[in-house]
């Protein structure tokens, strides 16, 4: 079987994709999306107007990473990146969500809150979108670089009040993650897993290849720029099964704590306003405020992953995984189902087709982003 990529070269879910099939040695397609690939061929075949998604050869349609990963080392057992004992791969679970969820937000937030860099990330998206298109590719870069700083700052909870409370997420990161690699290649050992596909995401398109970040990162984190370089890297060099660190470097404790002080109960409160239909909602997070932040139903999904995922271990697993996330009040959340218990889990890779979208549909995409939830 072969697959086709559709992706795009700044998208930070589509480099996640690219460093874990490189990672495994798994041959694909690239295809670099525009508007008219998105609404004619991506949307009607898998329901989202987003990227990555995969084409295999006889016609099946992936989509969304988190499921997606656990498809492909199902499906090609050789160089695992989720690790084989329950233990490793809950933990490894919860750090991938968290990155994938709440890592986003000071991505995104680097990319667009400096007109230095949203002008060049406004040209390069303006280049990709506007091919075969009579749109000039200027008019493109400046219409989505508005689109963009309209919907991922403010309307996703920034203000003048936490601009640089959420501009200082990145810098700490950094030091995390260049702690973790004082005296390790990869972020559990010597091999490439789950983990580092999951900080890879924010780290690679964003923050590696965007002017300002790129800069902060090769000043302040010459060790985090190799590991980029290293993952992206990672089919080169042959690790199979070499041993995975049990998440005992007290390195993750701020990981840990982070996620157990504004990851999860982020998670609960939009899980509560997914339920109760209520479109907005504040909250004081890791010690940020933020007003008005979109409830996002995925999310209350995530939430719902994460404690059934939880609830499958078995009890000698749980209790190591309780002992280990013990000091940064973590499983209560994972506990407490709340309102998440109303929403399905995220466990589908497999993408179905939809209708093909009306002109409506069509303009709401386009002029207003994409949709979260697949198009029914």
């Amino acid at each position: 079987m072969s697959y086709c990529v559709y992706l795009s070269d700044v998208s930070y879910f589509s480099g996640k994709l690219e460093g874990a099939l490189r990672a495994k040695r798994i041959a694909y397609e690239r295809r670099t999306i525009t508007p008219a690939i998105l609404l004619d061929e991506v949307l009607p075949n898998t329901g989202w107007m987003k990227v990555p998604a995969v084409r295999r050869d006889d016609g099946l349609w992936l989509v969304d990473t988190t499921p997606l990963l656990r498809w492909l080392d199902a499906e090609h057992r050789q160089r695992a990146l989720i690790p084989r004992d329950p233990y490793r791969a809950f933990l490894s679970t919860l750090i991938e969500d968290y990155c994938d969820e709440w890592q986003w937000r000071p991505a995104m937030f680097w990319r667009w809150a400096w007109p230095d860099n949203a002008r060049y990330l406004g040209a390069r998206l303006g280049a990709e979108l506007s091919r075969d298109s009579l749109q000039p590719a200027w008019a493109m870069g400046l219409y989505f670089r508005r689109r963009q700083q309209r919907i991922y700052l403010r309307g996703d909870g920034v203000t003048r009040d936490n601009f640089d409370a959420i501009a200082a997420l990145y810098p700490q990161a950094l030091r995390w993650l260049d702690t973790l690699l004082a005296n390790r290649r990869y972020l559990l050992g010597e091999r490439p897993s789950l983990v580092d596909i999951a900080w890879f995401g924010p780290m690679f398109r964003h923050y590696a290849q965007d002017p300002r970040p790129a800069a902060l990162m090769a000043e302040q984190a010459p060790r985090v720029w190799a590991w980029v370089t290293r993952v992206w890297n990672s089919g080169s060099e042959d690790w199979a099964d070499a041993p995975l660190d049990d998440f005992s470097n007290a390195a993750w404790d701020e990981i840990f704590s982070d996620i157990g002080a504004a990851y999860l109960p982020y998670l609960h409160d939009n899980a509560t306003a997914a339920k109760t239909g209520t479109t907005h909602f504040d909250g004081h997070y890791g010690g940020i405020r933020y007003r008005r932040l979109p409830t996002i139903r995925y999310r209350a999904r995530c939430l719902r992953t994460l404690q059934l995922a939880y609830a499958a271990l078995d009890a000698e697993q749980r209790a190591r995984v309780d002992a280990r996330l013990a000091p940064h009040d973590i499983v209560r959340h994972l506990q407490q189902a709340g309102a998440a218990s109303v929403f399905e889990p995220i466990v589908q890779a497999e993408a179905r087709a939809v209708a093909p979208p009306s002109l409506r549909q069509r303009l709401r995409f386009y002029f207003s982003g994409t949709p979260w939830e697949p198009v029914a």
